[in-house]
């Protein structure tokens, strides 16, 4: 009985924290939704479930690298912008498939170039910037 409550309680506490991280990135989830609006994410998603699938693979996602906040927004690294990686995933591996930048400055999101070190300014929906500016 003394586990069963115990385990209740670390759920309890681990949805509360969880709860209060939503309010402290914002900013962060709705960088995540420009980048997940962008006709180009959607392209580059549009059947790769499947695909992964039948390469032995289990899903896909996208990670957020770096950002203003890495501490609030769990990401890894500090930038004045938003990284992002779309990565495969497998039991061994993670490749990345695109990397996508936003900037809040800007108010622009890029996919990123890596083989020619450049960024291409892409489209998204820009209904998102006033939610993002908002805080």
């Amino acid at each position: 009985m003394k586990n069963i409550l115990f385990f209740l309680l670390i759920l309890g506490s681990s949805v509360y924290q969880s709860k209060a991280q939503v309010k402290e990135n914002y900013k962060a989830q709705i960088a995540y939704k420009i980048v997940e609006t962008s006709p180009r994410y959607k392209q580059l998603t549009k059947g790769l479930y499947e695909r992964i699938v039948k390469n032995g693979g289990t899903s896909y996602g996208i990670m957020l690298e770096s950002s203003p906040n890495p501490k609030t927004d769990l990401s890894e690294t500090y930038s004045k912008n938003y990284h992002f990686n779309l990565h495969e995933s497998y039991a061994d591996r993670m490749p990345i498939i695109a990397r996508f930048v936003f900037d809040p400055q800007k108010q622009q999101l890029y996919e990123e170039d890596v083989a020619n070190d450049k960024l291409i300014a892409i489209a998204f929906d820009k209904k998102l910037l006033p939610l993002f500016n908002r805080k």
